[in-house]
């Protein structure tokens, strides 16, 4: 006989984001039922189960769909630690809107661009402990890097200091500068690198349209359009092929957020009365962040998972602006969003949280953090920021930490 009030005690095994239970009585000393998935965690502690029974089914029943749904009810889920960092300063930066985004790899290697005393823009490599310098070619000697994968492969685009129009998309590696061809048009600038070395960007066609486009290979692939549009660039891509980035619906109109899989580009909703949206980054799980606009005008940053999109709010109040920019694979997102008159702060979204990366710092530490560009599987970001005064490049790394 099953007495009342007696203890019981729940054991979950997770598969995959879900838990499988069996519930063990005190007395008479069974082991009792596996509940379908639950997303809670079991409780710790033994559980006491308010009934009794001699009938084997009416326990079936009261342990099903009383006692364990209660118990986990109980449970107040932990809120996921907020990690500490260590700024390091990666030198003075520009800011120009060309290309203003670092690159930063799985170990941490930077790929950024930085002015000469000449005037020239290199393209830089850096490693706490080393720097090289990618050096463009005679024509278009200013070198923008974009991104940089685990095999510091760097990717970007060549310029023209006299004539802006031109530009190429370049692969750097350890055994030089390879200029990746064009479509038919005079521009092309890559923008995203994966693991196997595919790289997307865009590129203008011969009739001076700017289509997303793949190099995998020797010749470059158009991507295409969402219909109806004449316009649609790369932003990234994920290890299994996936790409995202921004296209319109009608020609010169506002872009939509899009995701290309293999064959076809595919539109990403809007938030709820909005009218446009930018793909900026995608994870090895499909999961994507941008920026969408809202009703009111102001934009805000987003997530997009299984088909859904969520608002991922501001520091400040609605009409303050915010972009995600890169997301890890541990779903972390990074971003910008703006406070009060235009001032920007670096922010971080972790289990639903939205937090300014400047509260996770030294904060004598002389930095102002104002943009996190990317954050790779380590949980070490890359961004820009003030430091005496000046813009600078920085690296956060995770160096302990703290619940909230």
């Amino acid at each position: 006989m099953l007495l009342a009030g007696q203890f019981f005690r729940i054991f979950g095994e997770k598969r995959g984001g879900e838990y499988w239970y069996k519930l063990y009585f005190s007395r008479p000393g069974f082991v009792y039922y596996t509940w379908p998935p639950y997303e809670r965690p079991p409780p710790k502690a033994p559980q006491r189960c308010m009934f009794s029974s001699v009938r084997r089914a009416a326990i079936v029943w009261y342990a099903t769909f009383l006692c364990l749904p209660v118990a986990l009810l109980a449970v107040t889920p932990t809120a996921a630690p907020l990690p500490r960092y260590t700024v390091g300063d990666r030198g003075q930066s520009l800011v120009r809107t060309l290309v203003n985004t670092p690159g930063l790899n799985a170990q941490g290697v930077l790929a950024i661009w930085k002015a000469a005393p000449t005037g020239v823009i290199k393209g830089l490599v850096i490693t706490p402990e080393l720097t090289q310098t990618i050096v463009g070619t005679d024509e278009f000697p200013f070198v923008y890097p974009a991104d940089i994968n685990g095999d510091s492969t760097v990717v970007g685009l060549l310029q023209r200091p006299q004539d802006l129009r031109f530009t190429r998309a370049f692969k750097w590696s350890h055994n030089g500068l390879e200029v990746l061809p064009n479509l038919q048009g005079p521009y092309a600038s890559a923008a995203a690198i994966n693991a196997a070395g595919t790289v997307v960007g865009s590129a203008q066609t011969s009739t001076s349209a700017r289509h997303a486009v793949l190099w995998q290979g020797a010749a470059p692939r158009d991507l295409g359009l969402l219909a109806r549009g004449d316009y649609s660039s790369a932003r990234d891509i994920n290890d299994q092929g996936q790409v995202v980035g921004e296209a319109n619906v009608i020609p010169n109109g506002k872009p939509r957020a899009f995701l290309w899989s293999g064959h076809t580009m595919q539109q990403l909703p809007l938030l709820p009365g909005g009218t446009f949206c930018s793909g900026q980054a995608i994870n090895n799980a499909g999961e994507t962040v941008g920026s969408c606009d809202l009703p009111e005008g102001s934009a805000h940053a987003v997530l997009w998972k299984n088909g859904t999109i969520k608002d991922l709010g501001t520091l400040g109040d609605e009409d303050a602006p915010s972009t995600a920019l890169d997301i890890n694979r541990e779903g972390q997102i990074v971003g910008s969003s703006e406070v009060v008159d235009g001032k920007l702060r670096a922010v971080l979204w972790q289990s639903g949280r939205l937090i300014d990366l400047n509260t996770l710092i030294d904060r004598h530490s002389g930095w102002l953090l104002l943009v996190a560009s990317r954050i790779n599987d380590r949980g070490e970001i890359a961004g820009r920021g003030m430091y005496h005064g000046a813009i600078h490049a920085f690296v956060l790394e995770p160096s302990a930490t703290l619940t909230r």
